[in-house]
């Protein structure tokens, strides 16, 4: 389904570049200055552009009818949110994480930073789709549920942004990096164990 529709692909990297890009722009060309915020602006830009991407996730389904197909099927409906979100993520995280090493050369970030930029995203991205999936299975028969979506999930976001924009902080300083991507393999597993039996709990719930 969603690569049925060019936009839902198209615009939260387009979001992503252009929040990005307008720091460097706006700023002073002063090297260390934008070395020392560009892994965070990153970062930010990444989450607001996974949270646009999230209203489009199962709101298509649902008018087709194959949500409702879904709950009722004998098979496993963690199983088919799982996969769903593992596919809307390749279709934006994972796209959004190829795009980063791009806007690392706008702040100016060293090939070594925006390695480890590179490598936070791609540990990081995940669990924000996962958890970001929560909050659009129960806002998926809203019409307009972007602003409570991202009441929901962005507190949810914090942990996930401070441990990714802090391992590219840590790494600028020349400091060790393991407790930052510790931290974020462990949302991860949390987010892969436990987010698609919540998912599907929220579909459940908030179609039936």
């Amino acid at each position: 389904m969603l690569f049925r529709n060019t936009a839902t692909l198209v615009q939260p990297l387009c979001f992503f570049v252009l929040i990005a890009l307008l720091f460097p722009l706006s700023l002073p060309a002063e090297n260390a200055l934008l070395q020392r915020i560009g892994g965070g602006v990153i970062w930010v830009a990444a989450v607001l552009a996974t949270l646009l991407s999230l209203e489009s996730m199962f709101k298509p389904d649902h008018r087709d009818g194959v949500l409702e197909q879904l709950i009722i099927s004998p098979r496993s409906l963690t199983t088919a949110v799982l996969a769903k979100s593992l596919a809307h993520w390749s279709a934006t995280g994972l796209v959004l994480t190829l795009f980063s090493p791009l806007l690392s050369f706008a702040f100016r970030i060293p090939a070594e930073q925006a390695w480890v930029l590179f490598i936070s995203l791609l540990i990081g991205t995940p669990s924000l789709t996962l958890i970001g999936a929560i909050g659009a299975a129960l806002t998926v028969t809203l019409h307009r549920g972007g602003v409570l979506l991202a009441i929901i999930i962005l507190p949810l976001y914090i942990p996930i942004l401070i441990f990714g924009a802090g391992m590219v902080g840590q790494s600028t300083q020349g400091a060790a990096i393991d407790s930052q991507v510790y931290a974020l393999l462990a949302i991860g597993v949390l987010a892969t164990t436990l987010s698609p039996f919540a998912i599907a709990a929220s579909l459940r719930l908030t179609i039936d």
